[in-house]
């Protein structure tokens, strides 16, 4: 991974670790914001993370 200067990239990875998910559903999530461009959108990461539950839970 590129330098994370802002901490966004760990920000990220703490938002889902903090509710509640696994490592890998934390790291999931971070690869699913940068292909997004959205790692700087700290607002779309409670939606973004519940749309990925709902995949794993389809």
């Amino acid at each position: 991974m590129s330098a994370d200067p802002h901490g966004l990239k760990t920000r990220a990875v703490a938002f889902a670790v903090r509710a509640g998910h696994t490592d890998d559903m934390a790291h999931r999530f971070l690869e699913r914001l940068c292909a997004a461009g959205k790692l700087g959108l700290v607002s779309e990461f409670g939606p973004l993370l519940s749309e990925m539950m709902r995949e794993d839970h389809s």
